[in-house]
């Protein structure tokens, strides 16, 4: 599928399994349509799967935000490998939001330390990118 029918099956999604967190995706997921921006089968379906888990209560929306911020990062990184800087600019773009809500939500629970997920990003972008 190219991004315009992604983008659309995350919105047909949204409408299907309407809750919280798909009024967060939804309107986000627009503009990114609006300006034609790439999304991967993988991360389109972390999305769609992350949608139908919260919905249903199987999922919390920490635990998307953190999936989705996983996947913006490796495809920004491939993107912008690839020469798509405007695309792969977005995706770094969208990984930082995601990973700033999990991080501002998994912030004083129990054994979860999002600084040990900081060191890992930045040392894969700077290893990846370096060359």
């Amino acid at each position: 599928m190219n991004a315009r029918e992604l983008r659309n099956a995350i919105a047909e999604t949204c409408e299907n399994y309407d809750s919280h967190y798909a009024q967060l995706v939804k309107p986000i997921n627009q503009l990114l349509m609006n300006v034609d921006a790439s999304i991967s089968n993988e991360t389109a379906n972390i999305i769609i799967e992350n949608l139908k888990l919260y919905y249903s209560g199987d999922k919390y929306m920490t635990e998307c935000h953190f999936d989705e911020s996983e996947n913006f990062l490796k495809d920004g990184l491939e993107l912008l490998q690839k020469g798509d800087l405007a695309n792969g600019a977005l995706q770094i773009y969208g990984a930082g939001l995601n990973f700033s809500s999990y991080a501002l939500k998994v912030r004083g629970q129990k054994n979860v330390n999002p600084y040990i997920n900081f060191e890992k990003n930045f040392s894969l972008i700077m290893n990846t990118l370096r060359k």
